[in-house]
């Protein structure tokens, strides 16, 4: 009896140590009341250094760091990523300005270039599951296709996949890397 009840003692042990082994990375936190634990240290580091980083950022891009460059028939369109915040798929009015941009650079070449079309690529930082990342990703780009359609744009012109966290452009493990990596990138595809 008492080898029966330790062998049913030991695997609930085991079972509830393979279960918490298995626990996901899923982050959740609110930006004003950041929880304990990474999250906390993640929302710590963005606050400490936002307006730094927003001016670092917007630095970058204008360097190249964050513009993705399309190529139809020789002609070379530049087009700003559109960046979101922790968890989130909102624009900010900073970001809204930039997709209003990009669709006044894809109306000009669409009108030159007839059948173009524009892919939206969501891409994400590490924090969360994949599963949950490719449907943030997902959401990012739908929010950024329904500002091209409210500037004017055909829905019809409009793909969007979402890359999760699969496509990085920053691979270091710190607050800087994780913003410049939650985005959406415009591709211009003849």
């Amino acid at each position: 009896m008492i080898k029966s009840s330790m062998k049913k003692t030991l695997l609930s042990v085991c079972a509830i140590a393979l279960l918490a082994g298995c626990a996901s990375k899923d982050v959740e936190y609110d930006d004003k009341n950041a929880v304990d634990g990474k999250a906390g240290q993640i929302a710590g580091e963005e606050r400490a250094v936002s307006s730094a980083l927003s001016n670092e950022l917007r630095a970058l891009t204008h360097d190249g760091v964050h513009n993705v460059e399309s190529q139809i028939d020789g002609q070379v369109v530049v087009l700003e990523s559109v960046h979101f915040g922790f968890d989130k798929y909102n624009m900010t009015d900073d970001m809204r300005e930039v997709a209003t941009t990009n669709y006044n650079k894809i109306s000009k070449t669409q009108e030159a270039y007839n059948g173009l079309k524009v892919k939206l690529e969501g891409n994400c930082d590490e924090w969360g599951t994949d599963e949950y990342n490719y449907a943030l990703g997902l959401k990012r780009a739908k929010t950024t296709k329904d500002a091209l359609v409210a500037d004017g744009m055909n829905p019809a012109n409009i793909v969007m996949v979402s890359f999760g966290e699969s496509n990085p452009i920053c691979t270091q493990k710190n607050a800087t890397c994780w913003k410049m990596n939650r985005r959406v990138d415009y591709r211009l595809l003849p």
